[in-house]
């Protein structure tokens, strides 16, 4: 039996119409994408880079990278679902043989990705290089970072706490000035021109992303069962989730991870009322805003994410689009805010948790809502010392509009998929009730958005 004959076995008979029809959804989004991303590129190919702005590309692309390779990494990247384990690790087909196609694919799918990220940052910051050499350059580091992926993950390493650390100082650079470090950037050329990378960087850069995949296609024959399965079940989280329009399946899978990774961790003291001097809460209230605190502690992604947002709206406002500044200094605030908010989702989520708490909802609710609007009153005050065309007036709504929208998100009802559907004529039928039912929050958002820029 040849690996062909299993991928044959294992894959589902599907009539035509139905790959035809998924086939043009697809084409339909990507060209939406693709059209978006072209008005983005062609504005920072006309712009010109300002001072400073090849040192925040420099930083922007470490921080993509970082990311990508985290992505990477929280997914396998390579995995093989329940379908089709058994044909990879029973069949007398060499398992290399089996995973190599997927191999292909994330290695053609990192390439893709890196060749289009130029793009995303020329939009910010202008076109730094040329876009060719560009586009080059990144297609080969994003080839490194899916080959560098599967070579950990057949290592079986956890480099996630450097990674952290990495994203970390990328998020420092962008905020300080170019040139603060007293580190010149490789490809700096003169002021306002693109400047180039020199054949042996290029030619280095691929030297290394060959070599990476060739070793990430010979390992990929050593990947064991638990290697396979975790991203598996990842994978099937997140596209149940995307599919019934209810993310808290994946944050609940996401916190288990996140909790077998810290392992064990030291109790700390909780109870409702401690004498005075002993260093602990005074009241119900107190201990569970303690015990929000706790969680933050333990998870160091959402403080990095919190940080990560905050040189956001001055990139998008120095990058030639100072309408949109006030709106974005908005949603990114909101992102900022929901990332503290683990502890207020959960309990507004959990009814066995409310009723073994026995104290009323709204007390429940003010406890766990301390901290998500401590750090968004901290993350508007930063960001609008230093946002051009974002005034205090804006820093206030931002403030207020994402503690607002984050407790409308947290305290929204579970979702009713048996809500009406309304036919609107061509349209044809809408679910009009469940559009409702997600609009709770991102409504809000929307309008509070509009208001940041008429004011």
């Amino acid at each position: 039996m040849t690996a062909a004959a299993v991928r044959r076995r294992s894959r589902t008979p599907e009539p035509w119409r139905f790959m035809v029809a998924r086939l043009y959804s697809r084409i339909v989004l990507l060209s939406i994408a693709g059209a978006v991303g072209y008005g983005w590129a062609y504005a920072g190919l006309t712009k010109a880079p300002q001072a400073g702005s090849d040192w925040t590309a420099l930083w922007l692309s470490v921080l993509g990278a970082t990311v990508l390779l985290k992505v990477s990494l929280a997914f396998g990247p390579v995995f093989v679902g329940a379908d089709r384990m058994f044909w990879v690790l029973s069949s007398p087909v060499p398992r290399g043989a089996l995973l190599r196609p997927r191999l292909f694919g994330l290695l053609g799918a990192g390439a893709a990705v890196g060749a289009v990220w130029p793009a995303v940052v020329f939009g910010i910051v202008g076109a730094v290089v040329p876009p060719s050499v560009a586009g080059v350059f990144g297609a080969a580091c994003g080839l490194v970072v899916v080959a560098g992926a599967v070579v950990v993950q057949r290592a079986r390493v956890r480099p996630q706490g450097w990674l952290s650390g990495l994203a970390g100082l990328a998020v420092v650079a962008l905020l300080v000035p170019a040139g603060w470090f007293g580190v010149a950037v490789p490809w700096t050329g003169a002021a306002g021109e693109p400047a180039s990378f020199g054949s042996g960087v290029m030619w280095t850069a691929w030297g290394v992303a060959i070599g990476l995949a060739l070793v990430a296609v010979a390992s990929v024959r050593h990947l064991r069962r638990s290697d396979l399965a975790s991203g598996a079940a990842l994978a099937g989280v997140a596209r149940v989730s995307v599919s019934w329009f209810d993310l808290a399946l994946l944050g609940a899978v996401l916190a288990e991870r996140r909790a077998r990774t810290l392992g064990r961790v030291k109790s700390a003291r909780l109870g409702g009322i401690a004498p005075r001097g002993a260093g602990g809460p005074r009241s119900h209230v107190a201990a569970l805003a303690w015990t929000d605190a706790l969680r933050l502690r333990r998870s160091p992604n959402a403080v990095l994410v919190w940080a990560a947002l905050l040189p956001v709206p001055a990139l998008v406002a120095l990058g030639g689009e100072p309408d949109v500044a006030p709106a974005v200094h908005l949603v990114a605030a909101f992102l900022a805010t929901d990332r503290l908010a683990a502890g207020l989702k959960f309990v507004c989520r959990s009814p066995a948790m409310r009723r073994a708490l026995a104290l009323p909802d709204r007390e429940l609710r003010l406890a766990h809502l301390a901290f998500p609007a401590a750090g968004a009153l901290l993350w508007c005050a930063i960001t609008t010392a230093f946002t051009p065309h974002v005034s205090v007036v804006n820093g206030i709504v931002s403030t207020v509009g994402a503690v607002a929208v984050v407790h409308r998100i947290a305290t929204r009802p579970p979702v009713d998929y048996g809500a009406a559907i309304v036919s609107f004529g061509m349209y044809g039928p809408t679910p009009a009730g469940l559009i409702v039912q997600l609009s709770r929050g991102p409504a809000l958002l929307t309008a509070l958005a509009v208001l940041q820029m008429l004011l």
